[in-house]
């Protein structure tokens, strides 16, 4: 192993553990479904757009082909994530409101090793929650009303170039997950109220695959598609017994699978779009007796101009279906609402050669949901905005 081989591998321990001491404070909601709408900054700056326009080393979030087109380089982002969730119950005078901002982490680095193979890591996360700061109702021993989902995945990833035009992918899904929740209350078969205890933080392990796959006939056309298998999560102590007795205590991440294009308008222009899938399936997240949240479609479209050699200028679209029904709005007061559809614009200044700095800025559009039948009287309403920077690399 080479002294630069060595001296990146130690960058990105370094990273891993920057994540992980950042994971206790990412409590809140996402804004395509449990993800942020872009893995890293400059997806984010396209809405997400990433399968077929990889752009850094945490490509691999959407498709682990695409770490054979960014070359040998480190990445280093943090989005600041900012929801405003206000849950409404009875009357619109008894509101549950939360509007605080958290870190998202996010990274990787990738390795050229020779014309047709890389290999590189990809560190990013999923989750979910909220914290209300109060009790949902006023019955006696109900905790605080909060919730938190993180789970950061790490891919390594391999990919080799198979032909001049087509390029495969495959990278692990190895995952930590961190889960709290208080202030859970469960109805009775005798129509009272059980406000469930609280089992503080358990943490557990999980893993999975995923691979893809890059085809350019030409320098101006790209196509790209993947598939991540769900990721299979251990049993989280305590809750188990409980709020995810359902599921025998794990709280697994569902499978998404994508294609994507991207088109060089000019040599500095490039238009790109997505279609993801992600689905909860076979999960506590879209089980009836767990969230019921229904599998989405996500459609993004972005544009990238390398306006001169020093700035790249970004922006996005991206719009998908809501993720629950709006007769389990009560059901999902703990996990609070996805934003679904959001515009963002984003940036690259390029310092030097080899360093360049980025920045994006996501607006997830708001959105109200009332509640029907069971939920009748229950509305949510969700507005969220994103701000990211990143520092990236070559050698």
């Amino acid at each position: 192993m080479s002294k630069l081989f060595e001296k990146q591998a130690r960058l990105m321990v370094t990273y891993a553990v920057m994540m992980s001491l950042l994971l206790p404070t990412g409590k809140a909601q996402a804004e395509n479904g449990i993800s942020l709408s872009g893995s890293g900054v400059k997806s984010g700056g396209m809405a997400g757009v990433s399968i077929a326009d990889p752009q850094d080393a945490i490509a691999a979030a959407d498709n682990p082909a695409g770490m054979g087109l960014v070359g040998s380089r480190a990445d280093f982002d943090v989005q600041l994530l900012k929801p405003v969730t206000d849950f409404s119950y009875g009357s619109h005078d008894n509101v549950l409101h939360t509007d605080k901002v958290y870190p998202v982490p996010s990274g990787g680095i990738n390795w050229q090793m020779s014309p047709r193979l890389t290999f590189g890591v990809s560190l990013f996360g999923v989750g979910v929650g909220t914290s209300y700061g109060r009790a949902a109702l006023p019955i006696k021993g109900a905790g605080v009303a909060k919730s938190s989902l993180q789970t950061v995945i790490a891919a390594p990833t391999v990919t080799y170039r198979l032909t001049e035009h087509n390029i495969i992918g495959f990278s692990a899904s190895l995952a930590y997950q961190r889960f709290s929740a208080s202030g859970a209350i469960v109805p009775l078969p005798d129509g009272s109220l059980l406000p469930l205890a609280s089992h503080g933080t358990s943490t557990s392990f999980g893993s999975g695959f995923r691979v893809g796959y890059i085809w350019q006939p030409t320098t101006a056309f790209t196509f790209g598609a993947s598939y991540a298998s769900r990721i299979r999560m251990g049993k989280l102590s305590g809750y188990r017994g409980d709020l995810l007795a359902a599921s025998d205590g794990r709280l697994d991440v569902g499978e998404q699978f994508g294609a994507g294009v991207a088109y060089h308008i000019t040599p500095a222009v490039i238009v790109a779009g997505d279609w993801m899938r992600v689905s909860y399936s076979h999960t506590i997240i879209g089980s009836p007796q767990g969230f019921a949240w229904q599998n989405q479609n996500f459609y993004r479209a972005g544009i990238s101009w390398d306006i001169n050699s020093a700035w790249t200028l970004r922006s996005g679209y991206t719009h998908g279906n809501h993720p629950y029904a709006s007769a389990v709005t009560a059901q999902n007061l703990l996990s609070a609402m996805p934003i679904s559809s959001s515009v963002s614009v984003g940036a690259t200044y390029r310092i030097s050669e080899k360093s360049e700095v980025s920045a994006d800025f996501d607006y997830g559009i708001p959105v109200t949901l009332k509640g029907t039948g069971a939920s009748a009287g229950f509305d949510d309403r969700t507005k969220a905005a994103v701000l990211g920077l990143s520092f990236g690399r070559h050698f």
